[in-house]
């Protein structure tokens, strides 16, 4: 193989994907130092390079919860959205008085609940938004200590985090004082 060569085929290496060449440039430089190669190998490196680009990538890592709070965060917020809508703009149209929101939200909300797994759902959504908020904050171990293992539990305090769960908090509380209310006046008492 022409000095070129080598020199193209070993910058086509290069052209891989970080991941790829920690696996595989060794032995792949060895095959280009004992091997024949000219241009047809060049192009046929970088074409295996930009494939690797296109269809690899770093592998999926699935790692604890506390090393990515904010993205447990932001599913809690997606997962509560829909709920917390729906309660704000309740909230804006009868307890504000605002009556073009009440006659704008109300048809909107009877025709979602009427599906009971709707309903549920709505219901569901700020006590796993609170468990999905909370799961990153929470840290529990065993410890050795005097009478055997402890079970160690501590709670890191990440503010987007927090506030997703107090949000979730409040909104299921309203929730609660809403069907409490609902039941009593439906009920008459």
């Amino acid at each position: 193989m022409s000095r070129l060569g080598r020199v193209a085929a070993r910058a086509a290496i290069q052209l891989y994907p970080a991941s790829w060449r920690r696996r595989y440039a060794a032995e792949l430089r060895d095959l280009v130092e004992d091997g024949d190669a000219g241009i047809a190998e060049f192009v046929d490196l970088a074409a295996g390079a930009f494939g690797q680009h296109v269809i690899g990538g770093a592998p999926m890592r699935f790692e604890p919860a506390h090393r990515h709070p904010s993205a447990f965060a932001v599913a809690a917020s997606l997962i509560m959205a829909p709920t917390f809508a729906l309660v704000t703009l309740s909230l804006i149209g009868h307890e504000l008085g605002i009556s073009a929101v009440a006659s704008a939200v109300d048809p909107v909300i009877t025709s979602i609940t009427r599906a009971r797994i709707v309903d549920v759902a709505l219901l569901a959504a700020p006590i796993l938004a609170v468990a999905l908020a909370a799961l990153p904050l929470l840290d529990a171990r065993f410890e050795p200590g005097d009478d055997g293992r402890l079970l160690a539990v501590r709670v890191r305090a990440l503010p987007a985090n927090l506030v997703v769960v107090g949000v979730a908090l409040l909104l299921g509380a309203a929730l609660a004082a809403h069907a409490v209310a609902e039941s009593v006046l439906h009920a008459g008492a």
